[in-house]
C-alpha cells in the first residue's frame, strides 16, 4: 500500500549548491516556478487513479507534485548524475520509479505496461532537440495515452496549432491534427527556467482523438501524401503529386476538385484526405502498369 508523505523539498537550490553543471548537449533547463508546474500537472487531469510517464524530470519540478497526486509516476531521465539525485531524494515514495536511460530506446508501451484501460498520461518539460521524435512516438502510441501535456518551444507550438494558409501551417501540423486535437493553453517565460533557454516555451495538451477527425483509406498514405506536399513548400501541388506517382495530377484533380495549382500549405486535412483516397484509386487503377 502506498504510504501518503508531504510534497518533498524542491531540488533545484541543491543543485545550485553543488558542483552540477547543466548539459548543453541534452538540452536542461529545469523549471524554477511551482505555480507553473502546478497548472501542467492539473492540466493533465492527474487523480490517484492516474498512470504518469514523466520524460525528462531533471531537478523533479513536476515530480515532486506527481508523486503525492497520482497513482503510479514513470519517469524517465537520460542524465545519470540527475537519476541518481532523484533516486536518493524521491526513492522513498513507492509510487515513483525512475529509468536511466534514453526515452527514444524505449518502447513507451512496454515501459507503461500497467497503465489499465484508461491509458497512461505524458507529461514533459521536453528538451526542444527531442522534441520531433518524441511526437512521432505519440502518434505510435496513441492507443495507450489518454493524454499528453508537454512543455515544447514556443515556435514548435505555433507549428503545431496553426491554421492552412499561414506560415507556421506545415506537415507536422496536418499530420499531428489527423491523431490529436493539440490545445495550447499558456505560455512559459524564458526567465522561469534556470539556465535561462534564449527562448520562451508554451504547454501543450495532446489529446487523442477517438475516431480520426476525416475518413481516409489508407493513413499511411496519407502522411506520404501530406508529407510530399511539403517537401518542396513553393511548389504547386502536381508537381509534388506527379514526383509522388507519376502521370496522376490530372486524375487527382478530376477526381477531388482540388486546383493542384495551389500549394500544400493552403490545404486542410480534409483535402488531404481527398488527395489520399484519390491517389490511392489511381494507384489501384494502375498497378498492372507498373
Amino acid at each position: 500500500m502506498s504510504t501518503v508523505l508531504d510534497p518533498p523539498e524542491d531540488l533545484l537550490a541543491s543543485l545550485r549548491r553543488s558542483e552540477f553543471r547543466p548539459s548543453r548537449s541534452k538540452g536542461q533547463h529545469f523549471l524554477n516556478d511551482t505555480s507553473i508546474a502546478r497548472r501542467i500537472i492539473e492540466s493533465a487531469g492527474v487523480t490517484k487513479d492516474t498512470a504518469v510517464l514523466e520524460i525528462g524530470p531533471g531537478a523533479g519540478a513536476l515530480t515532486r507534485h506527481l508523486v503525492t497526486l497520482a497513482g503510479g509516476v514513470t519517469a524517465v531521465e537520460i542524465d545519470s548524475r540527475l537519476a541518481g539525485v532523484l533516486q536518493e531524494a524521491y526513492g522513498r515514495y513507492d509510487r515513483l520509479t525512475i529509468v536511466n536511460g534514453d526515452v527514444l530506446d524505449l518502447d513507451l508501451s512496454d515501459l507503461m505496461g500497467n497503465y489499465g484501460k484508461t491509458g497512461f498520461v505524458l507529461v514533459a518539460n521536453l528538451p526542444y532537440g527531442i522534441t520531433g521524435p518524441v511526437l512521432d512516438r505519440l502518434i505510435a502510441h496513441r492507443g495507450k495515452i489518454s493524454c499528453a501535456v508537454i512543455m515544447v518551444q514556443h515556435e514548435v507550438g505555433g507549428r503545431l496549432t496553426a491554421h492552412p494558409g499561414t506560415k507556421a501551417y506545415g506537415a507536422i501540423t496536418a499530420i499531428m491534427a489527423y491523431h490529436y486535437r493539440v490545445e495550447s493553453l499558456f505560455r512559459v517565460g524564458g526567465d522561469r527556467f534556470v539556465p535561462r533557454p534564449a527562448v520562451d516555451s508554451v504547454v501543450l495538451r495532446l489529446t487523442p482523438h477517438e475516431r480520426p477527425p476525416v475518413t481516409v483509406r489508407d493513413a499511411g498514405l496519407l502522411n506520404v501524401v501530406i508529407k510530399s506536399a511539403f517537401q518542396h513548400r513553393r511548389k504547386m501541388l502536381h508537381h509534388a503529386m506527379n514526383r509522388l506517382v507519376p502521370g496522376s495530377a490530372g486524375y487527382l484533380s478530376d477526381h477531388t476538385g482540388i486546383d493542384l495549382k495551389r500549394r500544400g500549405e493552403t490545404l486542410d486535412l480534409n483535402e488531404f484526405a481527398l488527395l489520399a483516397d484519390a491517389l490511392r484509386a489511381f494507384r489501384d487503377q494502375h498497378q498492372d502498369d507498373c
